[in-house]
């Protein structure tokens, strides 16, 4: 009999896998919100280290889950919070970026991989140009939005990241069949026109399907049910038709977005919502953890190359991913519609701004979920020529996301491109409108008679207070004494109520649920009342 310590079967490895990056995530997120790290950079690098610990399983995942899995919902739920006028207002310079950008890099990453390492294969080369073309626009975002940066370029960057998705999805897509068959150049882009053009309309379709069918839905569980398949329904289809799936489901989601959930009650509202955060919120996070633990395989896999073809391919794709952005976003115009006639104006954004939007090309989720989806194929020389497309993109990821996101403040700095205060403008310009509107409708039911002035004194006040906030915060001036000292024991009063809800909780006088639901009530109120 041998000692020694037996490997886990598949329900261990799982086990031990789930357990590794429930850890992961949760003290990733800690370190996260005490720097001004990105939290996945903190998640690529903690799956990382582990995969390395003595003892650790390998942890493969299946190409088909991920795209089947985890792409689905993250392109829904992207499309479901972006504003289609606001796609419209910027179509050109988002154009430009979706989709003559992704092109460009594409290509530019594909042909210096090919050029320095033919052994990598047109093909690979072309595949991994794929994958690394699409930004993911959540760090930056979250920087840029920080800072207070002008809302053009979120708005410019989260729209490029919409759609530059799909496409470079449906190039990837193009390059995975190219692995098993002779695509022509003429061939290629009719593929691309056909897989991307079909998936849209499929799309199109499904979710003005959906619009019409949720128009029936009024309860919460049952419109959140269909919300979690219609992703699947748009996707699955599409892409057993060879068509995008990821632009279909990307398209529901858009539709989706624009009909909205007013039809549900607030509480229906607050619910749906927050279950899509924190489901896009696992996914992404797992997504990243899963590169970290398979970095070992991976490493281990790409032996049968030559050192310096790895770490030469993985330079030249950070390189070029970074210089072809910046070099794009300074010498190709920025172009704007024009009100008056011609089509287009080459003014287009100031170049501070192409400077910014060229740094915040910082690549995420997407370009995970693809690198994990390339199919392995057969034979060592497949296994080691995947490996070597998942570790550039791992490099590629890294790189952006640390050495690009943490810059990237310093640089809005220079740029005099911090303290935009134009959206909180607009925020408190319509919170006066809304508390305005309040106080008429007021008015309005006191004049009616039907219920009594000192009933509805209460609320008068509530909205007067609310009001007079808003006019000395529109007047820069710090909120009055008597609003400040009408906060503090306002959020008194709701601890108060908190720890009484406790003890009688803990007295037995009332169950657990009773406890949880007048808790969330207050917890409502209370975050009602933060700024």
């Amino acid at each position: 009999m041998t000692g020694g310590v037996t490997p886990p079967g598949p329900s261990g490895t799982a086990l031990v896998g789930a357990a590794v990056i429930a850890a992961v995530l949760v003290v990733s997120r800690a370190l996260a919100r005490r720097s001004r790290v990105p939290r996945p950079v903190f998640l690529l690098v903690a799956g990382a280290a582990v995969s390395f610990l003595p003892g650790m399983p390998t942890i493969r995942l299946d190409p088909q889950v991920v795209f089947l899995g985890f792409l689905p919902p993250l392109v829904y739920h992207a499309g479901f919070l972006t504003s289609p006028r606001e796609l419209r207002a910027n179509a050109v310079p988002i154009g430009l970026g979706a989709l003559g950008l992704v092109l460009v890099t594409t290509f530019a990453v594909a042909g210096a991989v090919f050029g320095a390492v033919p052994t990598v294969g047109w093909d690979a080369a072309f595949i991994l140009g794929a994958i690394v073309a699409p930004t993911d626009p959540v760090a930056a975002s979250a920087v840029l939005n920080r800072l207070g940066a002008p809302a053009s370029i979120v708005t410019i960057l989260e729209g490029e990241s919409l759609v530059n998705d799909g496409i470079a999805l449906s190039l990837l897509t193009i390059g995975i069949a190219g692995l098993t068959s002779t695509i022509t150049v003429p061939g290629g882009m009719a593929d691309f026109a056909r897989v991307a053009l079909g998936g849209t309309a499929f799309g199109l379709a499904v979710g003005w399907l959906a619009a019409r069918m949720r128009r029936y839905v009024h309860e919460a569980s049952s419109d959140l049910i269909v919300s979690l398949v219609l992703p699947f329904i748009a996707y699955l289809p599409a892409d057993a038709l060879g068509l995008s799936g990821v632009l279909s489901a990307l398209v529901a989601g858009l539709i989706a977005g624009q009909q909205g959930t007013s039809r549900l009650a607030p509480s229906g509202r607050i619910s749906v919502v927050e279950f899509w955060r924190v489901l896009a919120f696992l996914l992404e996070s797992v997504l990243f953890v899963l590169v970290g633990l398979q970095l070992r395989s991976v490493a281990a896999a790409t032996a049968s190359y030559p050192l310096h073809d790895v770490v030469l391919v993985a330079t030249l794709s950070v390189v070029s991913v970074i210089g072809v952005r910046l070099c794009w976003w300074l010498a190709v115009p920025t172009l704007r519609v024009r009100p008056e006639g011609r089509f287009v104006d080459t003014g287009g954004v100031p170049w501070q701004e192409r400077v910014a939007l060229g740094w915040s090309g910082l690549r995420g989720a997407i370009s995970l979920a693809a690198a994990l989806s390339i199919p392995i194929g057969a034979g060592n020389h497949a296994a080691a020529k995947r490996g070597l497309l998942v570790l550039a993109a791992f490099c590629v990821i890294a790189v952006t996301l640390l050495g690009q996101a943490t810059t990237l403040p310093f640089l809005l700095r220079r740029l005099n491109l911090v303290g935009d205060e134009t959206e909180q403008h607009q925020r408190m310009l319509a919170e006066r409108r809304l508390a305005e509107a309040a106080l008429h409708e007021l008015d309005r039911i006191g004049d009616e008679d039907e219920v009594a002035e000192s009933e509805l004194a209460a609320l008068r006040e509530l909205y007067e207070q609310r009001l007079g906030r808003i006019h000395a915060e529109l007047n820069e001036d710090e909120p009055s004494l008597p609003e400040q000292t009408m906060a503090m024991v306002q959020h008194r009063l709701l601890a108060t109520q908190h720890q009484v809800l406790r003890a009688l909780h803990q007295e037995g006088a009332i169950s657990f649920a009773v406890m949880r639901d007048l808790s969330r009530r207050l917890d409502l109120e209370q975050a009602s009342l933060e700024p």
